[in-house]
């Protein structure tokens, strides 16, 4: 934990009430935990559903060596007050971080130390707190530019000795460790402590992982694993080991400032990769160099899995306020640690993207086919693309995908052979379809007649006009319970489309997910169609699909309702 970093900008589900979370004494088996650092800085105030502990980031040893001194002590009080809806949430005073000084001077004095110790108990009692986290970065070492001494390591012993003491033994005493396991004496606090969280980030800055799990190419001289060992071998028992994991990514001299982990990995200037012996995701500057190490729901998720197959104590992330707006790593964390939700690494898998090769539509086509390549990056699928439907030879040739992705390609001029065994793989359900734009240019165009077929799976409709000039639109979610929309807001702005016009409106043949107000349109036109449904599925068919009427612009890419959307269709249609 830090009070600052060298970082550079950087499925909706219930939980119910778990179980008291218990000490371990004697035999026990206790419950796992999720310890989420909650910053005293930080306005987000935390859902309790998320974690079983809250360890609150500052207090700090005072100016005179012999109390405690608190940031912020309202919002403190704030947090404290989540216990009222969650009882069992236990909440303690992390005391320490990066920078934090005046430990040294504070455990090397005996009359200095007993005062602290009972400081802490008067902090705990004062503020109904459940404990004390002790985050003193590191014992021995002036490298946070605080003092240190040779005698640390044992003065911290002496000093969670008293605090043990001091608190009684029906509370939490907790810490914060070094990824290697240095600087302190785990062996001789034993008996004092609870938890042992290990920091298993900042291991390293890019072009290197920070957070890896296992050794690869692309790691430090240390990993999650190797800290977690290595925890082990210095004697702290797998009861008490706490995996550390961050809502932060950690960048290079490479990685612009003003990028935070969840806008860098979005944004076109970089590249999302998979390092799959290190388990963890990267990002690549368009030079292909590693200029950000982070994480994201797929490594936090194996992470997570980690822990149960070792048989650890549970999971601690720095900070809860780093994550994004729809708390995917949180509720991973919560999901797998707390739940038991048990996660399977994405098994590989094909999907065969037709695509035009020129025309208007091309930066779109050329701008989603990277988007869709980094994506499979993160969830194990490959793009396969083609430029017209005549590899399209038989049932064998789509059996290999899982899922088609009409990426503004027209529903004419496909071979027979192309049309029968598509038109088997959408009825019988033999994989999944994304549709978009130019899939319902329905009629009679260049000379060939229309695809009856293809007409009624998009619900009956012919293609009957559009708007020629490039018109921004507010799309509206319709149906805000289906998988392909969850997560995304019910409003949001499409930029720069062609908005095509049907003869009527697919609505009663197909689940409409979202339409767009014709009236936003800017600039406004006349071209109108009424009720415009632009985003839907047929559920007659037995193929999962979803159609989307926007995608003319590549700037469809620069709006997170659009990816996430997209994102979800492709999860949901890929589905076994």
């Amino acid at each position: 934990m830090k009070t600052f970093r060298v970082v550079l900008g950087l499925l909706p589900f219930i939980i119910g009430s778990c179980n008291s979370v218990k000490h371990v004494t004697g035999n026990e088996s206790p419950s796992r935990v999720v310890v989420a650092y909650v910053t005293s800085w930080s306005e987000v105030l935390p859902d309790p559903q998320y974690m079983t502990h809250i360890n609150y980031a500052f207090g700090h040893v005072n100016e005179t060596f012999n109390g405690v001194k608190i940031d912020n002590e309202e919002r403190l009080r704030s947090i404290v007050a989540l216990k009222k809806e969650k009882p069992d949430l236990k909440i303690l005073l992390s005391i320490g971080g990066w920078g934090s000084g005046r430990f040294s001077e504070m455990a090397a004095n005996e009359q200095n130390r007993l005062a602290f110790a009972k400081d802490c108990k008067r902090v705990v009692q004062a503020f109904d707190l459940d404990g004390i986290d002790i985050d003193w970065e590191y014992p021995t070492s002036k490298a946070a530019g605080i003092s240190a001494s040779p005698a640390d390591t044992e003065n911290f012993t002496l000093m969670m000795r008293d605090i043990r003491s001091a608190i009684g033994k029906h509370k939490w005493l907790t810490l914060a460790s070094a990824a290697g396991a240095d600087y302190i004496d785990f062996r001789a606090i034993n008996p004092y402590v609870d938890l042992v969280n290990i920091m298993s980030y900042d291991m390293a800055s890019a072009p290197k992982h920070h957070s890896a799990l296992y050794p690869s190419g692309n790691s430090s001289s240390i990993t999650t694993d190797e800290a977690v060992k290595a925890h082990e071998a210095a004697g702290v028992p797998i009861n008490k080991i706490v995996v550390g994991m961050p809502f932060y990514g950690r960048g290079g001299n490479l990685m612009p400032r003003g990028y935070n982990m969840w806008t860098a990995a979005s944004s076109e200037e970089f590249t999302p990769r998979w390092d799959k012996e290190a388990k963890v995701p990267f990002l690549e500057n368009k030079d292909g160099i590693f200029v950000l190490g982070y994480e994201n729901v797929r490594s936090i998720a194996i992470k997570c899995e980690y822990i149960k197959e070792h048989g650890l104590r549970g999971a601690m992330y720095w900070s809860y306020d780093g994550d994004n707006e729809q708390s995917d790593l949180r509720r991973t964390v919560a999901e797998s640690i707390m739940s038991g939700k048990v996660y399977t690494d994405p098994r590989p898998f094909r999907v065969l993207v037709i695509a035009e090769n020129g025309g208007h539509h091309v930066a779109f086509t050329n701008t989603g086919l990277r988007w869709l390549e980094s994506l499979g990056e993160q969830m194990n699928f490959t793009v396969t693309r083609i430029t017209s439907a005549r590899p399209i030879v038989n049932d064998d040739y789509l059996a290999q995908f899982k899922l088609i992705i009409q990426l503004d390609h027209v529903p004419y001029s496909w071979p027979d052979a192309a049309q029968q065994a598509f038109t088997k793989y959408i009825d019988e359900g033999r994989g999944g379809w994304i549709g978009f734009h130019h899939a319902t240019l329905l009629g009679n165009f260049d000379g060939y007649p229309m695809w009856q077929w293809f007409s009624d799976f998009m619900g009956g409709i012919r293609y009957i006009n559009y708007i020629e000039p490039l018109a921004d639109g507010t799309v509206y979610v319709d149906d805000t319970t289906h998988p392909v929309t969850a997560g995304v807001p019910t409003s949001f702005v499409i930029p720069d489309d062609e908005w095509y016009i049907f003869d009527k409106s697919p609505r009663p043949q197909t689940r409409v997910l979202a339409h767009v107000d014709e009236d936003s349109y800017t600039p406004t036109s006349n071209i109108k169609m009424g009720d415009h449904p632009v985003i839907w599925i047929n559920e007659h068919k037995k193929a999962r699909n979803v159609y989307f009427l926007m995608g003319h612009s590549p700037k469809l890419f620069q709006v997170k309702a659009f990816t996430q959307i997209f994102e979800n269709a492709i999860r949901w249609t890929s589905e076994d």
